[in-house]
């Protein structure tokens, strides 16, 4: 028999102590609720014959986060064992029986042949509700659900009533450094919106929302105008949406969102989606992805910018009414938290405020390419005469 000493936070305790079969445990940045969420799975393991799943959207994140954490903690503990962790199946298999397992959801049919005893379901807000109904029908005990409150009101998390719901921040974590510290206090008098969300661990309302838009269950199928990409690598992700209109409404949908994508990656992806000759309007700054992803086949085209593209662009989008459907989560996020930028006195200014806008841009550049009027009208000519 071997005694192990766990340092734990408050996450671990909660989670002890819930009564209801779902937990949700929402933090701030830094509460340290991940790292908790897991040791409390390990324990389970190494107490009970359990199968548990650990669940996030893609393979990258998974590797960069929760198996980064889970081997971190096992090493700690001085029970990692090379040989029990089968790295292509991502499976970790305890001394008792136990097993936990990493999936990712980003291939919806991974997810029908899941079945666990236990489910953890890393940056929730990452996924869309029918890929949790999937793994949750599947799953005998509890589910645990983690995420940031950066999610609009009208996220299937927010609305979900059976469940148990835990903040955490900061505060609860009494192992961050000093300056880790300081620098998320700092936040309260640089950025009041980033402290309720990051600081505080609570939801902050959007009243300098840029656009205005509407959920739908699904995308009616109308006429697609192009898709939109914006390429991102290790701190952005890269995003695909395909931009539908009919009359003055444009339906928009989420194609892709995912970070860590090399050149293969992307032309693996539109392959996947079959996009064949559809027209792709990307972010100019890459000339070489472009020239790659062009020469692998498919009809992708550098969008013009201006001087005062980006404005010109939402200009463009407010024409219209936006649709999107309930699968695409990070599209709704995004939509929900892009707003007007202010100066130091509180002004709002005539630009927005970056950051979480990978998806609105791809918008954007379908937008100012295929949607402007002096688009909409390149090859006519209008003559008047008496």
């Amino acid at each position: 028999m071997k005694n192990i000493t766990i340092d734990t936070t408050i996450t671990f305790d909660n989670l002890l102590n819930a009564k209801n079969r779902v937990t949700q445990h929402i933090g701030g940045t830094r509460s340290g609720k991940t790292y908790a969420i897991l040791q409390w799975l390990i324990v389970r393991a190494l107490q009970e014959r359990l199968d548990i799943t650990v669940v996030r959207r893609t393979v990258p994140s998974l590797k960069r986060s929760v198996i980064k954490d889970f081997k971190d903690i096992l090493t700690n503990l001085e029970i990692w064992e090379t040989e029990r962790y089968n790295i292509s199946d991502r499976i970790f298999t305890f001394g008792n029986g136990s097993t936990l397992s990493f999936i990712n959801t980003d291939d919806p049919e991974k997810l029908r042949g899941v079945k666990s005893d236990v489910l953890f379901i890393d940056e929730a807000s990452e996924i869309d509700e029918e890929s949790y109904f999937q793994l949750s029908i599947r799953c005998q005990g509890s589910i645990v659900l983690a995420y940031n409150p950066t999610i609009s009101p009208y996220h299937w998390l927010r609305e979900m009533e059976e469940c148990e719901r835990f903040v955490t921040t900061y505060k609860d974590n009494p192992y961050l450094p000093k300056e880790m510290v300081k620098a998320i206090e700092d936040l309260e008098h640089k950025n009041p919106k980033y402290w309720t969300i990051y600081g505080k661990g609570e939801f902050a309302p959007n009243e300098r929302a840029i656009f205005s838009f509407q959920i739908v269950d699904e995308n009616p199928v109308e006429e697609l105008v192009a898709l939109g990409l914006d390429f991102g690598f290790s701190n952005d992700p890269t995003a695909l949406c395909a931009v539908h209109k009919k009359g003055d409404m444009l339906y928009v949908r989420e194609l892709l969102y995912e970070k860590g994508m090399v050149t293969k990656d992307i032309i693996d992806k539109l392959d996947e989606l079959n996009v064949g000759k559809t027209e792709i309007w990307a972010d100019s700054a890459e000339p070489r992805l472009i020239e790659e992803i062009y020469r692998a086949g498919f009809n992708i085209k550098p969008v013009k910018k201006g001087p005062d593209s980006i404005r010109f662009g939402i200009g463009v989008l407010q024409n219209y009414g936006i649709c999107v459907p309930r699968s695409s989560q990070n599209l709704i996020n995004e939509l929900y938290s892009y707003e007007w930028a202010v100066d130091k006195y509180g002004i709002q200014l005539d630009k927005p405020q970056g950051g979480l806008d990978h998806l609105i841009d791809a918008m954007r550049y379908v937008a100012m390419s295929r949607l402007s009027i002096k688009q909409q009208n390149k090859g006519k000519y209008t003559l008047s005469f008496k």
